[in-house]
């Protein structure tokens, strides 16, 4: 069983990339010569493409570009365009002086906040409902009492 195991550690040496950091100069040289000759034979094969679909009269695979490439001042006036922006929205909250961010006006940290004294005292002391006098201390009817009180109480207004 344990020979299995190596031959699969093996098997996987191949198919997992080993990342190449040299640690001499001569190393990295090699590394960039290395990486140079790739793209050179990228570049080939790109080019090869090209040619063999200009004589066969098909459609590039590899387009050109056109497009003029941004200049370093062009980059610096849209950079600080973008940031002028930005801070102009930033300086605009700040004299707006309104709350920002979640949970504002929650005491407590509760969804609903607790009830101030201020509320509970106008509930207690503040203008009661208008309930029949029929009704008095019948909180809670089933269902089809309280509807029959209703239609009748409608009726009477």
């Amino acid at each position: 069983m344990s020979k299995y195991v190596g031959a699969g550690k093996k098997l996987m040496s191949f198919l997992v990339p080993k990342p190449n950091v040299p640690k001499t100069e001569i190393g990295k040289k090699t590394r960039d010569l290395k990486i140079a000759i790739q793209k050179s034979k990228a570049g080939k094969a790109k080019l090869d493409q090209t040619i063999f679909e200009l004589k066969n009269n098909k459609p590039f695979t590899f387009k050109g570009n056109n497009k003029k490439t941004e200049s370093n001042t062009e980059a610096y006036k849209r950079i600080t365009g973008e940031n002028n922006k930005v801070i102009k929205n930033m300086l605009d909250k700040a004299t707006e002086k309104k709350a920002d961010g979640g949970r504002i006006g929650r005491k407590f940290g509760s969804p609903n906040p607790r009830k101030s004294n201020v509320q509970k005292i106008k509930e207690t002391f503040g203008s009661k409902k208008n309930v029949p006098s029929k009704l008095k201390g019948f909180s809670k009817l089933p269902e089809k009492v309280q509807e029959q009180m209703n239609k009748k109480l409608a009726k009477k207004v």
